[in-house]
């Protein structure tokens, strides 16, 4: 018994002085991904060229040679890989006329910050493991633990098999020629109809899957068979929370000293394979600063030598992970040949060692970039530092949206692929509408739909998977 009293002084101590400041600010960053989710998939869906720096986006010549092992910048497939999810460009003849230069030049300015889709994504698996560790860092004790790995899969799981069961019925019953109507229109090859799956059963396990699957996250069919195909998001998310607990359970019972050692060696390995895993140390980390009080006052406290001589506040180092984080995504953007956009992945030795670790490195699979890690570990930190930058994230607005952000993802996403290009073809074909007047058409009506969609899928899905999950923790702890 008197073996465990250093570990159990040493919990009760830390809960005793943990602190309660609040982490709301944390819905307000969501919200700012949601909004910038929406821009993103309007541009892919209706003006390529503006987020898709893959050469056949803009009708010039994809060279022969280029490296299907070299991942997307999207976290997805690289530049010929990624043309797996394209048609031929030859059926789409209009692709020869190249793009206006303003809108390239827009892409190259505006999208690494605004509407790139590696840095949304990377920031929401980061972010996610930022926050899934608050309630038991706040309140160490057995039953908030089980409460957390007990109702995650299916706070997560019901809305995300809500929302595919749903695009499985849509796009399975209606004609979906319209899709590629619009894509040889819009000189759009990166839009297809999502894959059907071959009968109920498949659509079954396709959204079962969705939660258990640990690799291949893109080429899953659950995946496929959404739009848009960004349904891996989730599965990484949902993959990676089970590293951030088996970290998080032992922070409460060690040195806070040791949990900085500890979480970097960690995230230098994982980052090593090439692995998702120094996201989620990252973000346990950062959750593990913003809530003990010795870690949180070291940082406010900044970093200084032995003697006291040299100083430097960790608001500067966050400062310079943010230019330097920038300053690389503009390079992979507007800097070097678009051959090279997706070079970030050279620079993973797993890339170069995997004959003797795993065998081979798949590049076609979503990974986590570099330079996406340092603009939002800069950014969190920043806003840490920030008391009127939390104040406005953690603002009501702010929050609304950001508690419904997985709502919004869903039905925009869906709204996007069936009313949205319904519409612009019928203002352009039909009723003769320019081709950005109709776009600015279904932009006006999609918002506003998906914004009401949305709040009914919120109220009707979301909330509830959050009252299931608690409810489930509860039963198991009264039978």
């Amino acid at each position: 018994m008197s073996a465990y009293q250093p570990q159990n002084y040493m919990a009760q101590r830390r809960k005793s002085s943990v602190l309660s400041n609040s982490q709301d600010h944390l819905w307000g960053l969501r919200a700012i991904l949601a909004v910038q989710s929406f821009a993103w998939l309007f541009f892919k869906v209706f003006n390529p060229t503006l987020t898709i720096p893959a050469p056949t986006a803009t009708g010039e010549h994809v060279p022969a040679g280029s490296p299907s092992a070299v991942p997307g910048v999207f976290g997805g497939p690289g530049i010929v890989a990624r043309d797996l999810y394209a048609r031929n460009l030859s059926d789409i003849p209009s692709l020869q006329e190249r793009t206006p230069h303003y809108q390239i030049l827009l892409r190259k300015i505006l999208s690494p910050l605004l509407w790139d889709e590696s840095f949304i994504f990377c920031f929401f698996i980061l972010l996610s493991a930022r926050t899934v560790s608050i309630s038991f860092l706040r309140e160490v004790n057995s039953a908030t633990y089980a409460r957390s790995l007990i109702s995650r899969p299916i706070r997560m799981g019901l809305p995300l098999a809500v929302g595919l069961a749903i695009s499985c019925a849509v796009f399975s019953t209606i004609n979906t020629q319209y899709l590629e109507d619009f894509a040889r229109l819009n000189q759009n090859p990166y839009l297809r109809a999502p894959e059907r799956p071959d009968g109920a059963l498949a659509s079954f396990n396709s959204i079962w899957n969705l939660l258990w699957v640990t690799r291949d996250y893109s080429l899953q069919m659950g995946n496929l068979a959404f739009p848009s195909w960004t349904l891996w998001v989730p599965s990484a998310i949902y993959l990676q929370s089970y590293t951030v607990y088996i970290f998080m359970v032992i922070l409460p019972f060690s040195r806070p000293a040791w949990h900085v050692n500890g979480l970097i060696m960690f995230a230098f390995g994982s980052w090593w394979f090439n692995s998702w895993g120094w996201y989620s140390a990252t973000g346990l980390f950062l959750a593990d600063i913003a809530i003990n009080p010795p870690l949180r006052t070291a940082l406010f406290r900044g970093w200084s030598n032995s003697s006291g001589s040299v100083r430097m506040p960790y608001w500067a180092l966050a400062a310079v992970f943010v230019a330097v984080g920038t300053g690389l995504k503009y390079m992979w953007t507007a800097g070097l040949d678009q051959d090279f956009w997706s070079g970030e992945a050279h620079a993973h030795p797993a890339r170069y060692t995997g004959g003797s670790s795993f065998g081979y490195y798949d590049g076609s699979q979503p990974y986590p970039r570099m330079d996406n890690w340092l603009v939002i570990v800069g950014l969190l930190v920043l806003v840490e530092f920030s008391e009127i930058a939390k104040t406005i994230l953690g603002s009501r607005i702010f929050k609304l949206v950001g508690r419904r952000s997985l709502s919004y993802y869903l039905t925009s996403t869906l709204l996007m692929y069936t009313a949205g290009v319904k519409i612009f073809l019928y203002c352009n074909v039909s009723a003769g509408y320019s081709s950005a007047s109709a776009k600015a058409v279904a932009f006006f009506v999609v918002l506003p739909c998906s914004i009401l969609a949305g709040e009914i899928f919120h109220w009707a899905i979301d909330k509830p998977a959050v009252w299931a999950g608690h409810a489930v923790f509860r039963w198991t702890r009264d039978i």
